[in-house]
């Protein structure tokens, strides 16, 4: 059923100029090329990070402005994503989830943050981050969970 002899090195080697002339391998114009591209991704990261930062600073002056009515957090929230929402002209439930990831980078994982705004993760790991942590209500462990995850997710490759 199938073939058991060994190929020549004829064989193998014209094989190896097959596959690397369909595949070529790294060049010095290619290697520049990846850079520039990694090299946007990360802004591209910083950038989402950046912005995450600002609704949260709207969120704190929303907040501190009707500080009387504290418990009003939730009426705060939607009021932000309103404004959010007509500013970037997306959604009310987009800009809502923004409010709350920007909620989660400012309060709740304020280290994994600093990693997100340096560009080392993307705004989808950070998602996935938050979605994780959610659960965490001890403010202690919450803490010590954001300084692992800041140390450490930068390093996993494949988020």
């Amino acid at each position: 059923m199938f073939d058991s002899r060994v190929p020549s090195a004829e064989a193998i080697a014209a094989m190896d100029e097959h596959f690397e002339r369909r595949y070529p391998s790294v060049t010095p114009e290619s290697a520049a090329l990846l850079e520039r591209v990694a090299g946007l991704a990360r802004a591209e990261n910083r950038a989402a990070a950046g912005q995450l930062a600002v609704i949260g600073e709207l969120f704190a002056y929303r907040l501190s402005r009707c500080a009387e009515c504290e418990e009003w957090a939730v009426d705060t929230e939607a009021a932000v994503a309103a404004e959010v929402a007509a500013e970037l002209r997306i959604s009310q439930g987009l800009a809502a989830s923004r409010v709350r990831y920007a909620r989660a980078l400012r309060e709740r994982l304020p280290r994994t943050g600093e990693v997100f705004a340096a560009g080392d993760i993307d705004f989808g790991i950070f998602r996935t981050l938050v979605y994780r942590t959610d659960l965490i209500t001890d403010p202690d462990v919450l803490a010590a969970v954001d300084a692992q995850l800041a140390a450490n997710v930068a390093r996993c490759p494949g988020w």
